[in-house]
């Protein structure tokens, strides 16, 4: 279950693809530029590029706020993505749901919601969803550490270890909530030590080292493909912006994670002292990933606005008929 040297490099260009990506979306957002709201996850690229080599086709994700990153490393449609950022009709929500409702269900994928603690309960019915099909599919669902203090939390992971769901529910916890620092809210030193309340296996791992989040998600994958069911992964990390700025960050602690703890320098040094990757290779691996942007934020530009009279479509109740033949 070891990264080969391949595996690393493919890690190591999607940590690339999107850092750069939600710098440009991060600094377009900034000057006004890109309409909506956006929760970039700067800083936590490690994460999402290693359940990359973790995931089957087959798997599903499920993620709450900051999802972007998981939308790119699981190959979603990248220049709808785009379309989707400037609100266009062609983008992946037909403009309607912004970066934090970034949707491809071609890669049985859900990244993001506005509901703090929703993506709990989706995971766990995306994994009656993946027991029921009996194809050895899994579902890996992300969340904040204050999502794990909301009922849902309890709700979600209660069923899935009574069902024995193949679910890894992950808790990305980057310490800052909207408003407060973990230790504000949270009693616990470590989210996945909840994982004792439901007889389910957690773990701690260091969430900016991709190699290490591999090696731990591909063990708890495996158990959830055995159908020994859920288990709780905890990666810690920290974001580096918050909505676009730091005003609610503090700015030494940033720059300590920004200079120190940076997940794509710390796995770029790790390469090069192991001869994996060099200047050269690093120049051409950016390169080829600044073209892809450019062109795909050129095709988000050029997306027509959704049309007013197309607000209500995709919004649909499926009328259930009375005794007497009408619908209520």
């Amino acid at each position: 279950m070891a990264l080969t040297e391949k595996d690393m490099l493919d890690v190591y260009e999607t940590m690339i693809l999107i850092r750069e990506s939600e710098s440009q979306m991060t600094s377009l957002y900034q000057n006004g530029k890109l309409p909506g709201h956006i929760l970039p996850c700067l800083g936590q690229e490690a994460i999402p590029s290693a359940f990359s080599k973790v995931l089957k086709g087959s798997d599903f994700v499920v993620t709450g706020h900051r999802g972007g990153g998981h939308y790119i490393a699981r190959g979603g449609d990248f220049k709808g993505m785009w379309a989707e950022l400037y609100m266009k009709r062609n983008g992946v929500m037909k403009g309607k749901g912004g970066q934090m409702h970034l949707v491809d269900m071609q890669k049985n994928t859900i990244a993001g919601n506005a509901i703090v603690g929703a993506t709990w309960v989706l995971g766990t019915g995306a994994g009656f969803a993946a027991k029921l099909g009996k194809k050895g599919a899994i579902v890996a669902c992300f969340g904040g550490e204050g999502a794990t203090n909301r009922g849902t939390f309890h709700e979600a992971i209660n069923l899935a270890a009574v069902k024995k769901l193949p679910v890894i529910f992950v808790c990305e916890n980057n310490r800052k909530q909207l408003w407060n620092d973990i230790s504000e809210t949270t009693a616990v030193k470590n989210i996945a030590d909840r994982a004792a309340s439901y007889d389910i296996p957690g773990i701690t791992v260091d969430g900016n080292d991709p190699v290490a989040v591999y090696e731990k998600a591909a063990k708890l994958a495996e158990r959830a493909r055995d159908g020994d069911g859920p288990s709780i992964l905890e990666c810690k990390t920290f974001k580096w912006t918050d909505s676009g700025s730091n005003l609610r960050l503090e700015k030494e602690e940033v720059e300590y994670w920004k200079t120190r703890k940076d997940p794509v320098a710390l796995f770029k040094k790790k390469l090069e002292g192991m001869k994996i990757l060099d200047a050269q290779a690093d120049e051409k691996i950016r390169k080829a990933i600044n073209e892809k942007i450019e062109k795909a934020i050129e095709f988000g530009q050029q997306g027509k606005d959704p049309l007013p009279e197309e607000a209500l479509e995709d919004v649909y109740s499926i009328p259930v008929s009375n005794k007497t033949g009408g619908a209520h």
